[in-house]
C-alpha cells in the first residue's frame, strides 16, 4: 500500500507559486465511507456519513479488520482481517451481517481491489516471503497467483473495462508492468526511469504515475495504456515530488500527494497539469479519494501526537471537516454510485 521512501521526506522542503484550480464546487459532501478506525480501542470497520460525520460500526471482536473496500454495486465489503491468526481477505454485507473468510493464509492479505464485474477481488499476498498479484473468486474462495512469483509485486489496479491489471513490478528497481486479468502478457508499461502508484483513467486510455522527471525528482506523468505518450504533468522543485495519482471520476482532474514544507499535502490540478493548487496546508495530509460526483475529496489528516483523522472537503479545499479520527494509515473508500 505504501512504500518505504517515508525516510527521504524529511530532509524536503517545497516552495512553489500554484494558481487555483477551477474544480467543481460543492454544497454539503454527500456519501457513504467506509473506513477503519479504532477510536473504542481497537482497528474495526466504520460507515461514516460524509455530511454529517455520524459513524456505525460494522465490526466488532478483538481480531483487527482494516483495508475496506467497496463492491461495485456497493452491496458488500471485502476486508482484510487477522481473525483466523494472519491477514486474510474476508467479505461481509454493506450493514456489516454475514461476514466471511475468502482466502486462507494467503502471506498477510493487503491493497484489496475489487474487479470492475465484482466476481474477483485483487489483493497483494506473500508467496515464499516474495510479495505477489494475486486475485480470489468471490463466489467460490479459488485463489489464483498473477504474477510470476520470482520478483516482488504489489499494488494491482483493474483498467475500467476489467481486462487489464497494472501492477509494481521491481526487479531491482520501481516499474509499473500491465497483464491481462488472468496474469498472462506481462509487459513494463514504464521506461527504465521506473515508475509508482498508477492509476487508471475513468476511460481506460491512460494511467498516470509517479517517476523522475528531466531533473531527477519525482513527479507525476500520464502515460498511454499501450506504454506510448509519455507527458509529464508536474514541475516540483524538489527531490521527491508527487506521489498517489488519482483520477476524479469525469477524468477531467487529478489529485496527487505534494510535497510541501516536508510534508505531504493533498494537490489537485486539470488532466492536462494545469491550474495546479494545493488544498491542504499545515499538518500532513494524505491518501485522499474522490466521492462518486466528483464534488467532494476524503483524505487522512495527521498531526503530531494524534492519531490520524478523516477529513472531507471540496476539491479546491474548501468546506474542509473532521469526519472520524483515529483512522489510521489506510483510505476511507467511497460507496459508489
Amino acid at each position: 500500500m505504501r512504500f518505504a521512501l517515508a525516510g527521504l521526506l524529511c530532509s524536503l522542503t517545497i516552495g512553489a507559486a500554484l494558481s487555483t484550480a477551477p474544480v467543481p464546487k460543492a454544497g454539503p459532501p454527500r456519501g457513504l465511507l467506509a473506513v477503519t478506525s479504532n477510536t473504542n480501542g481497537n482497528w474495526e470497520i466504520y460507515l461514516v456519513q460524509a455530511s454529517t460525520g455520524a459513524a456505525r460500526r460494522l465490526t466488532d471482536n478483538t481480531a483487527s479488520d482494516t483495508e475496506p473496500v467497496w463492491s461495485p454495486d456497493g452491496k458488500r465489503i471485502a476486508f482484510t482481517s487477522d481473525r483466523a491468526g494472519e491477514p486474510d481477505v474476508w467479505l461481509m454485507n454493506a450493514d456489516g451481517t454475514d461476514p466471511e473468510q475468502l482466502t486462507k493464509k494467503c502471506g498477510g492479505c493487503t491493497s484489496l481491489r475489487w474487479s470492475p464485474d465484482g466476481k474477483r477481488i485483487a489483493f497483494t499476498g506473500r508467496q515464499n516471503g516474495i510479495e505477489q498479484v494475486m486475485a480470489v473468486e468471490v463466489a467460490t474462495g479459488k485463489v489464483s497467483r498473477l504474477t510470476d512469483g520470482t520478483v516482488l509485486c504489489r499494488h494491482a489496479s483493474w483498467s475500467p473495462d476489467g481486462k487489464k491489471l497494472s501492477f509494481g513490478y521491481f526487479p531491482g528497481r520501481y516499474a509499473i508492468y500491465t497483464a491481462t486479468a488472468e496474469g498472462k502478457e506481462l509487459a513494463e508499461l514504464t521506461d527504465k526511469k521506473g515508475g509508482l502508484d498508477a492509476a487508471w483513467a475513468p476511460n481506460g486510455q491512460q494511467l498516470a504515475f509517479m517517476t523522475l522527471g528531466a531533473d531527477d525528482g519525482w513527479q507525476v506523468f500520464v502515460i498511454g495504456a499501450d506504454g506510448k505518450n509519455k507527458k509529464q504533468l508536474t514541475k516540483s522543485a524538489n527531490n521527491y515530488g508527487a506521489r498517489y495519482p488519482l483520477w476524479s471520476p469525469d477524468g477531467n482532474f487529478i489529485s496527487f500527494a505534494e510535497i510541501v514544507d516536508g510534508k505531504l499535502q493533498v494537490a489537485v490540478m486539470r488532466a492536462d497539469g494545469s491550474d495546479l493548487k494545493v488544498i491542504t496546508s499545515k499538518h500532513e495530509h494524505t491518501l485522499a479519494r474522490w466521492s462518486p460526483d466528483g464534488k467532494s475529496l476524503s483524505y487522512v489528516r495527521s498531526e503530531k501526537g494524534q492519531l490520524p483523522a478523516l477529513w472531507v472537503s471540496d476539491p479546491d479545499g474548501d468546506n474542509a471537516k473532521e469526519l472520524l479520527g483515529g483512522v489510521g494509515t489506510w483510505a476511507a473508500e467511497w460507496k459508489p454510485k
